[in-house]
């Protein structure tokens, strides 16, 4: 099992071209949090789309060069998330980090967490679980992967605008994890807890179920105007978050 005394997780970066100011707080983070820590796990939606590791850009290149230098120091490990599902062993090895399936138990400090993007464990969202077990399913992700380029980048981008679409005639509708599925994902374990992103709702919360001992479920907030991150110094644990512009790090 993974095993790290001091820490820091992420998730929901949801990097891209079109928001310089979200790449330039990474590198900061990177080169002012990071370095100084065991390990870096950055638990999916690390970009805001990925329609395969041949279609890399210059701002993926420059992101797998930066993590690649970080992990002589820092371990780096990586999951991937809805909207970055079909990253691969491919780009993960150019960056030199390891590709987490989900969810993984790892040790921090003392303590044992299941760590988890969150979004298989939003089950009350029907639609959504119904599109996650077919565009995830190794056969149609193969089929995806050999698709031509030009369409894969079609496909994204107009799933993008509707998505777009949606929330400018919608209002913004968060679903969050359900309590029955994460109870059972923590059923006869000795995990403290379980860490995940995805719902956009950074916070702590005690879970408590009968004949079970008492277990922690800590969620990481998306990074648009403040940014956040977990850190784990031995037991001590801290969720913290800063503004993307100011980049002053350790505000709890």
């Amino acid at each position: 099992m993974i095993h790290h005394r001091r820490a820091v997780l992420i998730s929901d970066l949801h990097l891209s071209e079109s928001r310089p100011d979200l790449v330039r707080a990474f590198y900061a983070f990177l080169d002012e949090v990071a370095s100084q820590q065991e390990a870096l796990f950055i638990l999916g939606d690390f970009f805001e789309y990925w329609v395969g590791d041949d279609a890399s850009t210059p701002l993926h290149d420059d992101i797998a060069d930066r993590l690649h230098r970080l992990s002589k120091t820092t371990a780096v490990y990586l999951m991937v998330g809805n909207r970055d599902f079909a990253l691969g062993q491919h780009y993960t090895k150019r960056c030199n980090a390891t590709l987490l399936p989900d969810p993984t138990p790892v040790q921090l400090g003392n303590s044992t967490w299941l760590l988890s993007h969150g979004d298989r464990l939003c089950i009350d969202d029907r639609g959504y679980q119904r599109y996650r077990a077919i565009i995830q399913s190794p056969l149609v992700l193969g089929i995806l992967r050999r698709l031509p380029l030009a369409w894969r980048l079609k496909l994204a981008e107009r799933l993008r605008k509707a998505s777009k679409n949606r929330n400018k005639t919608e209002t913004p509708r968060y679903i969050d994890v359900n309590q029955k599925a994460v109870r059972r994902a923590l059923r006869g374990t000795q995990h403290a807890g379980l860490i995940h992103g995805h719902t956009h709702m950074a916070d702590w919360h005690t879970i408590a179920a009968d004949e079970e001992p008492t277990r922690e479920r800590l969620v990481m907030g998306d990074w648009d105007e403040m940014g956040w991150y977990l850190q784990f110094e031995q037991n001590v644990k801290t969720l913290n978050r800063f503004s993307i512009t100011q980049l002053k790090f350790g505000q709890s």
